[in-house]
């Protein structure tokens, strides 16, 4: 069998854009991110997590990119941010720069010179991209990679790199070399959150579902290959799924999807 992607309907660089906004949210003020490390727009971290936690090399030819100039207040705030990291004091450097929180009201709490645009915020995520591609090209490889450009497949597995370059394990590159979509899909929904954390799974669940459990046209293979996956997986479906704080309706709802992709199997 063979992964055959799927072209996203529309521009693929706006595509991913707005899927990667949708989990990761667009601010427009510079924010601490769970690590208390500033943040700007769609990720975009100031300081690099390196000993003393050194401003990002590129930071003032990025900002300026995008027509930003920190003044000494903004350096000194983002000094004395490092300083604190260093010292492992996240709460410290979360009371330097506060953490985002929807729906907030951003110019209120900004305590820096400026705010960014929706615009400029997809100028620095362009920034980003070509570091995330490039680790997917480094663990998937280039052949992987150029079939699936333009896909929503590659928009999903773009999505995992961006939240951890880690969650491109040896399990998800060994199904997509394979052409084992099934698996592919199964290792982006269940096996990507160690923590089993509930906010994470609403994103785990976007991407497996945006990625796809089939192709667009389903062989008597792909449906057996499905059938197989459920009967050998249920149990770790259902508990993983009670884990993550899905209720018993959810849980038997997913199994039910699985069980209808896999209808016309013979091994249904």
């Amino acid at each position: 069998m063979a992964i055959v992607p799927r072209p996203v309907e529309g521009n693929y660089d706006d595509v991913l854009f707005e899927f990667i906004v949708a989990s990761e949210g667009d601010v427009p003020r510079v924010y601490s991110d769970h690590r208390g490390i500033p943040t700007l727009g769609l990720g975009y971290a100031l300081l690099v997590d390196a000993p003393g936690w050194p401003p990002r090399e590129t930071l003032d030819a990025d900002l300026a990119a995008i027509g930003i100039a920190l003044t000494p207040a903004d350096r000194s705030r983002i000094t004395a941010v490092g300083q604190a990291l260093s010292r492992k004091d996240v709460a410290a450097a979360r009371n330097l720069v506060s953490p985002w929180t929807p729906g907030e009201d951003s110019a209120a709490r900004n305590g820096f010179s400026f705010l960014i645009t929706r615009d400029q915020s997809k100028s620095l995520f362009a920034l980003l991209r070509p570091d995330y591609e490039a680790v997917l090209r480094q663990k998937l490889g280039a052949d992987v990679c150029d079939e699936l450009a333009g896909s929503r497949e590659m928009v999903a597995l773009f999505s995992l790199a961006y939240n951890s370059p880690g969650l491109i394990g040896p399990g998800l590159t060994a199904a997509l070399r394979s052409g084992a979509r099934e698996t592919a899909w199964f290792e982006i929904r269940f096996r990507s959150n160690r923590e089993r954390h509930h906010g994470l799974q609403n994103r785990r669940d976007h991407e497996a579902a945006f990625f796809g459990l089939t192709n667009a046209t389903t062989t008597l293979g792909e449906r057996q290959a499905i059938a197989r996956l459920l009967r050998e997986q249920r149990g770790f479906i259902e508990d993983y799924l009670a884990e993550v704080g899905r209720s018993a309706p959810e849980i038997q709802t997913a199994l039910a999807d699985l069980a209808t992709s896999a209808a016309h199997s013979n091994l249904a």
